[in-house]
């Protein structure tokens, strides 16, 4: 007789089997709303026929990539302050140190490449070269110059935000991403440079701007050249170089991390995918290069991204000034690619002459970093613009403004109450655990999303629910005897005891996704790429997380049949805060308990160094309500333990000076078995 098979019987306990990989449900939502916002405006492209409605297109890009830009300093201007620097005679060559002020209280670091004049007299036509995500010293931003120079060529180059000589404050992970709670494009700092280099140029009696000024750069320099062009009219060539790939493939499906100032607020909700920016960049003659041994940036794609850019340029009658180049080199900007510019600008600067490839120079000489040198004092940069934006801010003074602009967070949130938030319980097993039912549930509205939750209910006389989210996953606080079992009143049939339901709310707890492979790099991660992609979607992680928290009490409101007044509604961490804004959005429940929360959103774009990820920076918040605010304006009774500034700190004695309100308790310590008879007190005499 063949051995009893155990495993083909059920076990005495049994959750409830997920539709799908719920490590991958917030990563496959994200793309999949990613893809369809890309989608839409490609298949708008697939019915313009005319040059006419090509051109309308193009200026519809314009006007919205500029909308998204949103500096109001970034603007031409008329006037700007240089300080001259020092000089220095080279082989063929000659540079220029200065500081050129781009935006009021922002210096750039410049260095002008001048040809030599005993072979190529002044004035000479420009070429501007920003510099991508490194420092304007490597042979990558130093070597092109050259070769511009032996051309006859002046050019510029400037350290990007982030890098060298303007790394303080600009931090384009760190401090990019605090634009995102302040209402802010961490773009703008790169493309006020960009364009305050094309200003200075033009302003030089050396320069000959009557054919316009060309840009080029590699990587993040690319980028800044083909937006540069939708912005600025003067720019009449540009050769983005190793800088993109079609959005689909490059952030969207590879899981890469890219960097706030390309993923902008609601950059894919406004449809300004790779391919739509390079159509909007006014059909300037455009040279695409990449590199063939590029390993993150692969050739292999670049079709795909071209295609539609050259049918563009084809239907407004302009094939020839569109042209795509693969070099032998990796990730980097060659002298063989700036020989080929050479070509490219004079083809069309000079369309009469034979477009010769540029010279090599006799000589590249990479100079020392001191030789670049510029010392640019410290001053506006992304840190102060959003520290100086958190404190100009108007606080929110009314529920009913707080709870509309919560709701414009939320996309088609309208709709969604409309048609109702209805989830629907998909159950395990049932166990008697005392006095209460113990039961795994993953609330669902069947559209592959799921929300898994743990409920303790006692059969009859409960004193209310208690609806609660932790960002360390649902069980923390129920797991051996965990605080969560004692607020149920789990082993006391003394009083009435309280339902629990505790939620993992997407990417905490059962729902947090898994790495993926470009996660090894160190500016890389789940939080990073969850935080920004979902940004510019216009559908944020932190905003799908609040509507999925007024979901959570809905659904316990319908199916439990139970009043909102007897509902209380409280989290950890992350957790807290978002059932803070979730109970001003909902307006009518009983009570809100915030353990350890983040205190304010406006911390984390003001505070030197955050310890919270990169996906809690809720884009657009303190457009409508900071946590306090959020609190201060529903009515329930809160209490709040242990509220944390951006840098994980406990507040202490503080957090009574920022949460304040009649019906608002506070304990300055952190939430630990020291302090938890004083919340299981509040919970039985406040709600």
């Amino acid at each position: 007789m063949p051995p009893k098979d155990y495993l083909e019987d059920e076990p005495f306990y049994q959750p409830p089997t997920p539709t799908g990989d719920l490590r991958t449900m917030l990563r496959r939502r994200i793309v999949a709303t990613a893809l369809s916002q890309i989608g839409s405006y490609a298949a708008e492209r697939s019915r313009l026929r005319t040059a006419a409605q090509w051109r309308a297109y193009a200026a519809r890009i314009r006007r919205r990539f500029t909308a998204a830009v949103d500096h109001s300093d970034l603007r031409l201007r008329a006037t700007w302050r240089v300080r001259p620097g020092k000089r220095k005679r080279c082989d063929g060559f000659s540079i220029e140190n200065l500081l050129v002020e781009s935006l009021p209280g922002c210096w750039m670091n410049v260095t002008v490449w001048k040809p030599d004049p005993r072979r190529w007299p002044a004035p000479w036509p420009a070429v501007v070269t920003p510099v991508g995500h490194n420092g304007k010293y490597h042979p990558s931003e130093q070597y092109p110059p050259q070769v511009f120079a032996a051309n006859g060529y002046l050019s510029v180059s400037f350290d990007p935000p982030g890098f060298g000589e303007k790394a303080r404050g600009n931090n384009h992970f760190d401090d990019g991403v605090r634009g995102y709670v302040a209402g802010q494009n961490p773009l703008g700092f790169f493309l006020a440079d960009a364009q305050r280099a094309v200003d200075y140029v033009l302003s030089r009696p050396d320069v000959d701007g009557r054919g316009g000024v060309a840009m080029t750069g590699v990587s993040g320099g690319g980028f800044s050249a083909v937006c540069c062009a939708i912005l600025d009219p003067r720019l009449s060539a540009i050769a983005p170089s190793c800088f993109g790939l079609p959005d689909e493939v490059h952030p969207i499906r590879n899981g890469y991390a890219g960097c706030p100032e390309v993923l902008w607020r609601n950059r894919y909700v406004d449809g300004l995918g790779l391919d739509d920016l390079l159509i909007g960049a006014r059909f300037v003659p455009l040279l695409l290069m990449a590199g063939r041994h590029d390993s993150v940036l692969t050739p292999r794609h670049l079709g795909k991204l071209a295609a539609p850019v050259r049918a563009a340029y084809a239907a407004v009658g302009r094939s020839a000034q569109f042209r795509v180049v693969i070099d032998d080199c990796g990730h980097e900007y060659t002298v063989a690619q700036a020989r080929t510019f050479v070509a490219w600008m004079r083809r069309w600067r000079e369309p009469r002459a034979a477009p010769e490839r540029g010279v090599r120079p006799r000589k590249l000489q990479l100079l020392d970093e001191a030789d670049l040198r510029g010392n640019p004092p410290f001053g506006l940069c992304m840190a102060t613009a959003a520290a100086k934006a958190v404190r100009k801010r108007r606080h929110v003074r009314d529920a009913v403004v707080a709870r509309r602009q919560l709701a414009k967070l939320i996309p088609n949130w309208a709709a969604l109450r409309r048609r109702g938030l209805h989830a629907h319980a998909m159950p395990g097993s049932r166990m008697q655990l005392w006095v209460h039912t113990f039961q795994e549930l993953s609330l669902t509205d069947g559209s592959a999303w799921e929300l898994p939750a743990t409920m303790l209910r006692p059969p009859k006389r409960e004193a209310g629910v208690l609806v609660f989210f932790d960002d360390r996953g649902r069980w923390t606080a129920l797991h051996q005897w965990g605080w969560l079992n004692r607020a149920a009143g789990m082993f006391s049939r003394d009083g009435r005891p309280r339902s629990v339901l505790t939620v993992d709310l997407p990417g905490w707890g059962d729902t947090r996704p898994a790495p993926s492979p470009f996660d090894v790099v160190g500016w890389g991660g789940v939080d990073r790429w969850m935080g920004y992609l979902s940004a510019a979607t216009g559908e944020s992680v932190m905003a799908m997380r609040l509507r999925d928290a007024v979901r959570v009490v809905d659904f316990v409101q319908r199916a439990w049949r139970m009043p909102a007044a007897r509902i209380t509604i409280g989290g950890y961490g992350l957790g807290a805060t978002i059932a803070g804004l979730a109970a001003c959005l909902h307006g009518r429940l009983g009570g809100v308990l915030l353990l350890d929360p983040l205190a304010e959103f406006g911390g984390l774009a003001t505070a030197a160094k955050s310890i919270w990820p990169h996906d809690a920076y809720f884009p657009g918040i303190l457009g409508a309500a900071d946590l306090s605010e959020a609190l201060a304006l529903q009515p329930a009774p809160v209490l709040v333990v242990g509220a944390r500034d951006a840098q994980g700190r406990t507040l202490g004695t503080r957090a009574r000076k920022v949460f304040r309100g009649r019906h608002i308790t506070v304990l300055p310590e952190r939430f630990s078995a020291a302090n938890e008879a004083r919340v299981l007190q509040w919970l039985q005499t406040e709600v």
